[in-house]
């Protein structure tokens, strides 16, 4: 057996280099598996210098054809620019990641049954995971108002625009769209803390290079042309892209953060992190959990779960049913435990204000144990949380209320942002109609 597998190596072996002996041409609009096709007089000597420089011309043809071709080069231009010469680091973060992960996994599972590969692939394509694109890009600089005319002012070269007040997003003037979102768009950022993130699955993201950049547009471009024409997907360079495509996450266990020493208390004060750290019995995993989600509660009514509890249960049922794994992720949650793991601590949260305010009879008190806490993303969303998830809100200030009185919360003097916000879900009816 040894012999006739080293002939049949050596057999191959031979067979490929009197392959690579014969010329070829460039067939960019062909099919990737035939872009390069034997000519006597052919431009390239090999079959392998043919395919290095034709698989670009490839790439390049289809993002023409699928008139996407300028947007690209105005971010590739960008990213080129901010990577060189600013010495930002660029990611690719969102959906999109999560999606490549699962598209890495059905190839490691069916990269040698094509027939299977292709019908799993378009089951996956049923998640709709795959839509815009958001580059990520982290800048070790100080973010003031002159560093930002300076980002703007690159940004223009490449004629892109700022779309956002409080932070820094480019897009194309006239942006390619996608379910009504711009296809590209990237933002600007100081950090990537712990306490501005969400869940490890929400976070994956892949390190841009100049040279990746190429199958970033190609993956794009190929979502795009299907999704808006139903064009078929050429799946020997989408297998390629795949196999090529490393995603970076950070250090998890159980869908939750793992701190290790970078634990990051949000800019949560110590009597609020007194208070996680003993309801979760110093349990760094879940502590972290808690902080990100109560840094900015709106990730806890909103985010959690309108978005990545339903997403997290669609992707372990794909997971379950197509590629036949019984052993869950490490990088996804578990979400009857999260939910319950919510909904205690919002009880007890609630339940330690009102303990509070009768050891003190004073709004003052409840500032202080709040402090770091910032409601007004969910000021701002309030009406597009469901009122299932108010509920939560509710359980948190109900027994407050309910200690000091309505009317006598609404006489305060509105001296904090907390104070205002309590009026706020007070005119919002939070506390009539059954709920309190």
């Amino acid at each position: 057996m040894n012999y006739k597998h080293k002939y049949k190596k050596y057999k191959q072996k031979y067979m490929d280099m009197k392959e690579n002996k014969k010329r070829h041409d460039c067939k960019p609009s062909n099919k990737y598996s035939e872009i390069c096709i034997q000519n006597i007089k052919g431009q390239y000597k090999s079959k392998d210098s043919c395919i290095n420089d034709c698989e670009n011309k490839y790439i390049n043809y289809h993002l023409i054809k699928a008139n996407i071709k300028g947007e690209t080069v105005q971010f590739y231009l960008f990213i080129k620019d901010i990577i060189n010469n600013e010495k930002i680091n660029v990611y690719i973060k969102g959906g999109n990641v999560i999606g490549l992960y699962l598209l890495k996994m059905i190839y490691d599972k069916y990269k040698d049954d094509n027939k299977k590969f292709k019908e799993v692939f378009y089951k996956f394509l049923e998640l709709e995971l795959i839509k815009d694109w958001d580059f990520a890009a982290y800048t070790n600089k100080t973010i003031t108002p002159e560093y930002r005319i300076k980002l703007d002012t690159i940004a223009e070269k490449y004629k892109l625009v700022p779309r956002a007040k409080t932070f820094i997003l480019y897009q194309a003037k006239r942006p390619l769209l996608i379910d009504d979102k711009a296809l590209f768009e990237i933002s600007i950022l100081d950090s990537d803390k712990y306490s501005k993130l969400e869940i490890p699955m929400t976070t994956m993201k892949i390190r841009v290079t100049e040279y990746n950049l190429k199958y970033i547009n190609m993956f794009a471009k190929s979502f795009l042309t299907n999704k808006l024409k139903g064009e078929e997907f050429d799946f020997d360079i989408l297998k390629k892209m795949i196999r090529k495509t490393n995603i970076i996450i950070h250090p998890h266990k159980d869908g939750l953060y793992d701190p290790g020493k970078d634990f990051d208390n949000g800019g949560l004060n110590d009597q609020l992190m007194k208070f996680i750290n003993d309801f979760t019995q110093k349990d760094k995993k879940l502590s972290q959990f808690l902080v990100i989600h109560l840094a900015d509660p709106f990730r806890l009514l909103f985010r959690l779960p309108e978005k990545n509890i339903p997403k997290t249960n669609k992707i372990k049922k794909f997971i379950r049913e197509e590629l036949h794994e019984n052993k869950t992720p490490s990088w996804l949650i578990d979400t009857d435990k999260i939910i319950k793991l919510v909904q205690s601590f919002v009880q007890k949260l609630g339940d330690k204000l009102a303990d509070i305010y009768s050891m003190n009879q004073s709004m003052d008190s409840i500032v202080a144990f709040l402090d770091g806490v910032n409601f007004n993303r969910t000021r701002i969303e309030y009406d597009n949380i469901t009122e299932d998830n108010k509920k939560l809100l509710k359980q948190i200030f109900s027994p407050l209320v309910n200690k000091i009185g309505i009317d006598n919360i609404e006489s305060l003097e509105e001296t904090s942002n907390l104070i205002t916000f309590i009026k706020f879900l007070i005119n919002k009816g939070l506390f009539y109609n059954g709920f309190l």
